[in-house]
């Protein structure tokens, strides 16, 4: 592919503080379901005992938390995040895992700066989509490691491809009759074209560049909880739709339960599977 690659997504603004607290409370059922997301990165990028290891958009922790169980009491992590609200609850999360090998700042991954340590590996789960220079970023990354040093990232691809983020607003929007959601530029989905983005790897200097798919399941009670965790984690949509009567907003809400039942299990769980695609590479 010989395109110019352009920056991915748009100057980034502080994180609001109630977006944070909903990831807070839906940790639980998110972090089931992605634990083997960060397993997988975590081998992607051949941790082992005694790493030192940089964890970019870290959010609540992970895989910053699972990477310091693998490089054990003689390696380190650091994990880096825009929100401090997130970061105070991976520092917490890391306590009561008894984790004294991990550390969190306030940080932009857009502009990394470091006290001239270099890193055995660098992880990143979900957060290579909203970097405002993907191109730049990554060529940062590579002067962070060390010779022969891992990188491993996880993405979303198309949005079909994630109906636990993409169908929310896709169903509450057309319900009301509103323009479709934006899936590109500034949002999970702005690298589902996932052949440019591991190209994007390579032409930041990295070489042996990888991709594969991993299926990550998040479970529910029920439709109820579904619905619940969807309208909370969705407050750009709810401010969206904010100038709708509540009995409207409601009705567009129970739309989305509607379409969540294609999802339920007999036992009246859902089980929404979405696919993550998984990028390795070496320095």
């Amino acid at each position: 592919m010989t395109d110019e690659v352009k920056p991915t997504g748009p100057v980034k603004a502080p994180w609001d503080p109630s977006r944070a607290e909903a990831w807070n409370k839906w940790f639980p059922i998110l972090e089931r379901g992605a634990q083997v997301l960060s397993d997988r990165l975590v081998a992607l990028a051949s941790i082992q005992a005694g790493h030192r290891v940089l964890d970019v958009a870290t959010g609540l922790g992970e895989p910053a938390a699972t990477a310091a169980r693998q490089v054990g009491a003689q390696g380190y992590v650091e994990g880096v995040d825009l929100s401090p609200g997130m970061l105070e609850f991976a520092r917490r999360r890391a306590a009561r895992l008894g984790l004294e090998n991990i550390s969190f700042r306030e940080a932009d991954a857009d502009h990394l700066q470091t006290d001239g340590t270099l890193y055995d590996a660098i992880l990143c789960r979900w957060g290579l989509m909203f970097m405002t220079d993907l191109g730049a970023t990554l060529r940062t990354f590579r002067t962070l490691l060390k010779p022969e040093g891992c990188v491993a990232a996880a993405i979303w691809g198309p949005p079909e491809s994630a109906p636990s983020l993409s169908m929310g607003n896709r169903v509450v929007l057309k319900y009301l009759e509103l323009p479709p959601p934006n899936e590109g530029s500034g949002t999970p989905f702005s690298l589902s074209d996932t052949d440019r983005a591991m190209q994007m790897f390579k032409d930041a200097g990295f070489r042996d560049v990888v991709g594969e798919w991993l299926p990550v399941t998040y479970e529910f009670e029920s439709i109820e909880e579904f619905v619940q965790f969807r309208r909370e984690r969705s407050k750009p949509l709810e401010d969206r739709i904010a100038h709708f009567p509540s009995a409207k907003r409601d009705a567009a809400w129970r739309a989305v339960g509607e379409a969540a039942r294609a999802f339920e299990g007999a036992d009246g769980i859902v089980r929404m599977e979405n696919k993550a695609f998984c990028i390795s590479a070496r320095y």
